[in-house]
């Protein structure tokens, strides 16, 4: 025992005390950072698999539903998407479309296909209606004027990947309470960092739904009930903001009990961005209602965030320090691609589930700016978030 101790010291021995420090921090961060893949961020792939072989059982409730739609000025998304959402296969449901004044031909389009599908439903937004949110005001109307008590929300320049969307996020609807988490994702008509960082996004919202936590929502794919609107008296608690219809109202109303998450591959939205919706837009409105979430998934995404920056900053610092001792060079560089091995195989396997393109080459450049894009965006909208979404 003594001579494993002995050779144990000897192989520390050959370091410097700088270098030991390095490593040392190198290993605490990888620990860390596979806890968070491995742990956290596979909770979404090994749900969804669980479902689809039957151990999970999620449900096959067939409520009526209302899917709210708010747009102004997208005829053309309109004419393209609107479609898809009123061919669904689904038994009892409506669309309800509220058009926030739109001066092109939107009124043409959506008037053209409401002869063709009678559940779709055309309102819209009153001419000099005063509102800080266009889209908190619109949804309010939308839902007000919803039949059904199951809603479920998304946008102009929005499709579903099947025609069982709507049967898909209503089947979590066995309590009226339900608060059901859809997962969406860019089209390849955006970067292929903003598809990353977009997915990679909704992948912590559906892990820390898992968890029993609301950390987010994507109003472009989100279910609740009309009734907990109402008792909830809408969007008042966010009003003094232009952001925060979806993500801080979920914040409000969900539970660790009333919480879920819908990962089928049929279940999926694809975003279709433009001029009107920028993903920086996206990128400014969530630095913006950060703050107000809830501390526990704050801080835990906090931790991944800092301890990522610091397993590279330490894989860099020990690669150098140790570079005269070959066997401790092989040791970093395993080191590094443990955690690469890891990510490929938690986001790639999780895309696969999901039936959305996989990420290889990139992801390594990818993750290491990702911290930086999102500080350089979280600088930006304290110079002009105020200004513009408050």
């Amino acid at each position: 025992m003594n001579d494993i101790d002995f050779s144990i010291f000897n192989v520390f021995n050959t370091l410097g005390t700088v270098s030991i420090v390095w490593v040392s921090v190198l290993a605490f961060c990888l620990l860390v950072q596979l806890i968070y893949y491995l742990g956290f961020l596979a909770k979404p792939y090994r749900y969804e698999r669980a479902v689809e072989s039957g151990v999970k059982t999620v449900g096959d409730a067939q409520p009526p539903v209302s899917v709210i739609v708010c747009a102004k000025n997208e005829a053309q998304s309109l004419q393209e998407y609107l479609p898809v959402l009123l061919e669904q296969n689904y038994p009892i449901y409506e669309v309800i479309f509220v058009d926030d004044e739109s001066n092109d031909e939107t009124t043409d389009v959506v008037g053209k296909l409401a002869q063709r599908f009678p559940h779709l439903y055309h309102t819209y937004i009153p001419s000099g209606s005063m509102n800080l949110s266009r889209r908190k005001l619109g949804l309010t109307l939308g839902i007000k004027a919803a039949k059904y008590d199951t809603l479920l929300l998304t946008d102009a320049g929005c499709a579903p990947n099947s025609p069982d969307w709507i049967a898909k996020m209503a089947r979590h609807f066995h309590k009226l309470d339900s608060v059901v988490l859809g997962f969406s994702a860019l089209d390849r008509h955006s970067s292929k960092y903003a598809i990353y960082d977009y997915f990679f996004s909704n992948l912590k919202m559906a892990a820390t739904a898992l968890l029993g936590k609301s950390y987010m929502a994507n109003g472009k794919n989100l279910a609740y009930s009309k009734e907990q609107f109402l008792l909830r008296r809408g969007f008042s608690n966010s009003n003094f903001m232009d952001a925060g219809e979806d993500d801080l109202f979920v914040d409000e109303i969900a539970n660790s009990h009333n919480l879920a998450v819908e990962l089928s591959s049929e279940s999926v939205i694809q975003v279709s961005l433009n001029a009107q919706q920028t993903w920086k837009d996206l990128k400014i409105s969530r630095m913006v209602t950060n703050p107000y979430y809830k501390s526990f998934p704050i801080f835990l995404w906090r931790v991944e965030k800092w301890t990522r920056i610091f397993f590279y900053l330490s894989f860099v610092a020990s690669a150098i320090w140790v570079i005269p001792h070959w066997e401790w060079l092989i040791v970093v560089g395993l080191m590094g691609l443990l955690r690469l091995f890891s990510q490929w195989f938690v986001i790639n396997k999780t895309a696969n589930v999901l039936n959305l393109p996989k990420i290889y080459l990139s992801l390594p450049l990818f993750d290491i700016v990702q911290p930086f894009v999102d500080a350089y965006f979280s600088f930006q909208q304290r110079m002009i978030g105020k200004r513009i979404y408050r």
